[in-house]
């Protein structure tokens, strides 16, 4: 799976925010102190695994207006595009699985996009941060 684009409805300080297009094997984020990096790794971790509950400290509510949440497009190994949108609600919020061209995909799929990587594979294996890596 690689993550081409992702736009932010609201989430932390962003509202309304497209990112991408995501070229290349690796995607690396960088920026100065508050920029948002780690806000961003936060989004793209909750859109795949769902909200936490509202009193952790990675809550991120939408300071600047929106709906919280966002959605992402992928594509997976076979080059077929998806995306996947999530936004807060009960047991982290429900997730929404489309083709690129729309049409729904059952949820269970969201388990083979992540290529059956749990929660704590994709944090500490493909999504990660300085303070993760140095752990």
């Amino acid at each position: 799976m690689k993550i081409e684009d992702l736009y932010i409805d609201g989430f932390g300080p962003f509202a309304s925010k497209q990112v991408g297009p995501l070229t290349g094997s690796i995607s690396v984020i960088h920026g100065v102190n508050e920029a948002g990096k780690s806000t961003l790794l936060a989004f793209i971790r909750m859109v795949l695994f769902g909200f936490p509950r509202q009193n952790s400290s990675t809550h991120y509510p939408p300071l600047a207006g929106g709906r919280h949440g966002g959605r992402l497009s992928l594509v997976d190994d076979a080059g077929h595009r998806y995306i996947v949108e999530r936004f807060r609600g009960v047991r982290g919020g429900p997730v929404s699985i489309m083709t690129g061209d729309g049409a729904p995909v059952d949820q269970g799929n969201l388990s083979r996009l992540l290529g059956g990587a749990s929660w704590d594979v994709f944090k500490n294996v493909f999504a990660f941060s300085l303070d993760e890596l140095q752990a």
